[in-house]
């Protein structure tokens, strides 16, 4: 997938949001910052997504600040920043990306335990001693087939205590989606799978060799209906969730130094964060290139029987994407949806349903 990251292009779409949100509480107290509120906080998430501490924050902050700031100043800000803002931040790049994608039908569920050097007193058969804290990451991922990408749906952050299948259920009272959802055989139990089909979300969690007890429940019935094509879409589908946490492996995420248990669900609220945002990133960036690009001027159709096979030429507005759209992969290997509008089809006259003038390979992508 293409890219394009630098650090000032990323800390201005993020204070741009930011600013426009009003998502960060700037109060009239005390000295006034000399740097605006917003992108303050904006380099303290972008440093900490990058796993940077405060001290390095501390020797960075006069290159893209403008300005010296101590390093006891950057723990004081990101200790009193809301969680529900990075909440908000991940939901508003999430919005943004269903703005430039296909309407999503394969949802993912998943969780992984932070690590973390924390060490607090409990006791354990009557003996005193000292354990690591650990909490759990909970999401429910988006995949898109033709654009290849994962979108965080939804997070929450948690203690090691919660079930992957309670956690599941409080994601999918959250949102409000529709086809099919993918978990491994944690996610099986009666109260996720009933409160699926309540939804209209056809759930395709793993099956184990356990009896089901409740002849008469849902869990039940898809126990008889898993041998076919519910296991052969697991294993092509489920796999792709992993991702998230593989980058958040990579990027040093997974593991959290804070003290705070505050602090410590911050850190793991950050792995959505990062995921939604570079994602957001890369489809901006292959948006510019289709706007710039001056030779895609018309539309060209082509109907095969019952499928509409159609060629986008841009050099102006990008369409929104919808289920039932093309892929077109042009010679810079390039992925592309569009969609034409049935007003468009009829004004279309017969010069323009000829065969389009650059190569390409047409494929046509139905809906799940």
């Amino acid at each position: 997938m293409l890219k394009k990251f630098s650090m000032p292009a990323i800390i201005r779409q993020l204070s741009e949001v930011v600013r426009r949100k009003g998502l960060v509480i700037i109060y009239n107290k005390g000295r006034p910052c000399e740097i605006r509120k917003e992108k303050l906080i904006t380099f303290i998430l972008v440093s900490r997504l990058n796993r940077k501490g405060y001290e390095l924050m501390e020797m960075e902050s006069e290159i893209y600040l403008k300005r010296h700031y101590d390093h006891s100043a950057f723990q004081y800000h990101y200790s009193n920043l809301s969680e529900n803002a990075i909440y908000a931040l991940t939901e508003l790049f999430r919005d943004k990306i269903y703005g430039l994608i296909n309407e999503i039908y394969l949802h993912i569920f998943d969780s992984t335990a932070l690590s973390t050097s924390v060490r607090a007193e409990r006791t354990r058969q009557g003996i005193r001693k000292k354990e690591k804290l650990t909490d759990k990451f909970h999401t429910l991922l988006g995949y898109d087939p033709p654009f290849q990408i994962i979108v965080v749906e939804g997070m929450i952050m948690t203690d090691h205590h919660t079930s992957d299948g309670k956690g599941g259920e409080i994601l999918l009272q959250q949102r409000k989606i529709k086809g099919y959802g993918f978990g491994d055989s944690k996610y099986g139990t009666y109260g996720l799978i009933q409160l699926s089909e309540e939804q209209n979300l056809i759930p395709i969690f793993k099956q184990d060799k356990r009896r089901v007890k409740k002849t008469l429940s849902a869990k039940a019935r898809h126990k008889k209906t898993w041998n076919g094509n519910p296991q052969r879409m697991y294993k092509d589908i489920r796999g792709t969730g992993e991702v998230l946490y593989g980058a958040a492996t990579r990027a040093g995420l997974i593991h959290t130094n804070s003290r705070t248990d505050e602090n410590r669900r911050k850190d793991g609220l950050l792995i959505g964060l990062r995921q939604n945002l570079f994602t957001y990133l890369r489809l901006k960036v292959f948006e510019g290139i289709i706007r710039k690009t001056p030779s895609y001027r018309k539309v060209f159709v082509l109907e095969l029987r019952k499928h509409i096979i159609a060629v986008l030429c841009l050099p102006v507005h990008v369409p929104k994407v919808d289920a039932n759209f093309v892929v077109v992969v042009f010679q810079f290997n390039c992925l592309f949806h569009f969609r034409c509008s049935a007003q468009r089809k009829l004004t279309l006259n017969e010069r323009e349903l000829s065969v389009p003038k650059f190569r390409c390979t047409l494929f046509h992508y139905h809906k799940w």
